[in-house]
């Protein structure tokens, strides 16, 4: 009898797909117009069609592709325009969130986080995304204002998968593990003032990184 998925395993999965869809955007192997056909991305990433149709409306929703009744579901251009406006309402979600979040959050876990950040200096990339998506989520779990939680997660993920795009440099993961210490050193002082500047420049630098490597890839097309 095969094991059935677990709605965690199935998350997952649809995380990793539209990450790795969303990539292939940006390479440009996915071009403005090309179709995206749900039996051909369900046999190439080994899930159901049921999981390629959710990654399909989330990419929807994201406005990566479009839906037309003759032509089925359909890649769009996603400019460095587009990566300034999703940036510019993520700082704002962000910033507000963290006025609401920053007296509740326990301190047990952000000694915990310090600890990490300290620890992850030198390490590989891969360690660094993963700590980085948790610490973001944790000031969201502590947001009192519900509605904005929900926004910020309907954005989360398409703003996960840009900030992919700037680990692939060392440097500019070395910079970002620094950025973390200095924030969670921060929220551990309650320091808003503080908090609000530093994250504020943390998420601009993570713009001019997700641009940078986003205008190279296009440069590199040419």
């Amino acid at each position: 009898m095969k094991p059935t998925k677990t709605p965690l395993r199935d998350d997952a999965a649809k995380r990793k797909i539209y990450a790795s869809v969303l990539q292939r955007i940006l390479r440009g192997e996915l071009k403005p117009g090309v179709r995206l056909v749900e039996s051909q991305l369900a046999e190439q990433y080994a899930v159901s069609r049921t999981i390629i149709r959710e990654v399909l409306f989330t990419l929807l929703r994201d406005n990566l592709v479009e839906r037309n009744h003759n032509r089925g579901t359909q890649v769009v251009s996603f400019t460095p325009d587009c990566v300034e406006d999703l940036y510019e309402i993520r700082k704002s979600l962000e910033l507000l969130a963290l006025r609401t979040a920053i007296n509740v959050m326990p301190l047990e876990p952000l000694f915990a986080f310090e600890q990490r950040f300290r620890e992850l200096q030198n390490q590989p990339a891969a360690l660094h995304v993963e700590i980085d998506l948790a610490f973001h989520a944790f000031v969201f779990e502590h947001c009192r204002n519900k509605r904005l939680v929900a926004y910020l997660e309907n954005v989360s993920q398409l703003i996960h998968s840009l900030r992919l795009l700037g680990y692939e440099l060392e440097d500019v993961v070395r910079e970002t593990g620094a950025q973390h210490l200095g924030l969670v050193q921060a929220y551990i002082r309650r320091d808003l003032p503080t908090a609000e500047r530093l994250l504020g420049e943390h998420i601009d630098w993570s713009k001019r990184n997700a641009l940078q490597m986003l205008i190279l890839r296009r440069e590199g097309e040419d």
